[in-house]
Formats: structure tokens, sequence, C-alpha cells
């Protein structure tokens, strides 16, 4: 089973020396690139507030959970193959806001290298793969550091003008120390599904399952509201259940609440 992350390897090879698509339709997506900010939001940007269900909310048990992306293009012309190229980051934090002193619980530091690959069907982009190595790390030492290097393989694929599909292969690289297991409770894939009903509302889900017979991975699902048909602002309601939310408790099951205010990432997210 482990080595599904060298299979989609593999596809990605396959894919790139096989490809068969319109010179027009690179052209298009190029023009498209070249007139997109070089430095623009990575994922959807959020701060959400709320507690752990089937408890009483308090201040041990209620929070809240932010997130801030970006990536920046790093060359203007594509490269061979017509890929191109973008340093990534990601930082995910758990701040005790309900406590006296406010303090941040946890932050996960996730920047990466990537190299994207878009394909097009029909004159129209269809599929796009990327190429990553990724470091994610909670910036702590001793007993407390959680840290780990791997390389990641996603395929994306538009299912229909509404439905968008995505899986996302991972390989650790290096050394596990102070997680070693931490595969055991993430898993070496994630599957997403983001489905727009309308203008107005967009639906996602997020899963993750371990090579276990047990139920250790995760699912994340978020409902989103735009506040704005000119913006990319939504209200967002997020519901968190499973293993591996931040690093430092990767190993203990969790499951949150939390509503607040979303940025979104919409670049290809749903075909235009």
């Amino acid at each position: 089973m482990k080595k599904a992350p060298l299979l989609m390897l593999l596809l990605f090879v396959c894919k790139i020396s096989a490809q068969n698509k319109l010179v027009t339709d690179s052209i298009s997506f190029k023009n498209i690139i070249k007139e997109m900010p070089s430095f623009t939001i990575y994922g959807d940007n959020y701060l959400i507030t709320g507690s752990t269900l089937g408890k009483t909310p308090d201040s041990d048990n209620s929070d809240a959970k932010f997130q801030i992306g970006f990536k920046q293009r790093l060359t203007n012309s594509a490269l061979p193959w017509n890929t191109y190229a973008f340093f990534t980051y990601r930082q995910i934090a758990f701040w005790d806001i309900y406590k006296e002193s406010v303090p941040f619980r946890e932050i996960n530091y996730n920047p990466g290298f990537a190299i994207m690959k878009p394909f097009f069907k029909n004159s129209r982009l269809n599929e796009i793969l990327m190429f990553q190595f990724e470091h994610q790390s909670n910036g702590r030492d001793l007993e407390n550091s959680r840290s780990w290097n791997y390389v990641s393989l996603s395929y994306m694929r538009f299912l229909s003008d509404r439905l968008t599909g995505k899986i996302k292969v991972w390989l650790p690289v290096g050394n596990l120390d102070g997680n070693s297991d931490i595969t055991d409770y993430r898993g070496f894939q994630q599957l997403e599904l983001d489905y727009k009903l309308n203008n107005s509302f967009i639906f996602e889900s997020e899963f993750r399952k371990a090579y276990s017979l047990d139920w250790k991975g995760s699912m994340l699902l978020g409902l989103n509201f735009r506040i704005s048909k000119t913006s990319n602002q939504y209200i967002y309601l997020q519901y968190f259940l499973g293993y591996s939310e931040d690093l430092i408790n990767y190993n203990q099951d969790t499951q949150r609440l939390r509503v607040g205010i979303a940025f979104k990432d919409l670049f290809i997210k749903f075909r235009k």
C-alpha cells in the first residue's frame, strides 16, 4: 500500500511524456499566468473560532484557528514541458483566545517548493499536476518538537463545472524523530472534493485515511457563504473530526466545530 506515492510519481512522469494538447491552450494558460500577480494567496486564508463538540464550551476546549498562505511564482515564463515553479508557504495557528493570557497553543509552519503542470481537453483546462518538496514543523524543541520533510504529488481534475476533485499523496524523507509514527495517524494520501452549489455557497470536504483497520485518519468539512458577489470573502463553517489537526497532538483524536471568515483561493478551483 505504501507504493501509492511512487505510483502517483510515475503517473506524473507519464503525463508529461504523453501530453497531447493544442498549442493555443498552452498559450492561453501562459497569458493567464502572466496577467496574474507573481505573489498570490495559497490555499484559503481564514480566522475561525469554536469548541470541542460533546463538551460544555469553556476556555480549555475553545479556541481560535487561523490559516495563512501565499505562493510566489519564481519565473514569468514557462519552464520545460510548460511547467511553472512556485515557492509555497502555509501556516496554521491554534490560539487560546479565551484564556487569560491569550497564548498561542501551537503554530505549524509549512514551506515548500512546487512544480505545476496544466493539461487541457477540448481547449479547456482539465487537469493539474503539482509536485512538491515540503517541510512541516512546529518550531519547538526537545520533547515538544514535531517536524518532518516529505515529497508530495497532487492531481486535480475538473469533474464538472461545479465539482472539482483532488488527490494528494506524500512520502516522508529523512528523519522523523519526535513523530516517527505520524503516518500511522495521517496516512499517505488525502482526497478532496469541492462543490459549488451556486455563486454564493461552496461545500468542501477533505479526507485522510491511515493504512490500518481502525478509524485513524481525519475528515474536514467546510461550508462557505459568499458575503459579496464582487469579493472573495466568505462566512466559513468548519467541522474537523479525527487525528493530526495539529502537529503537537497528531496522535490524539479531536472533534471541533468552528465558524468565522475566510478569504478564498479561487484560482482554478472551479472550471470557468
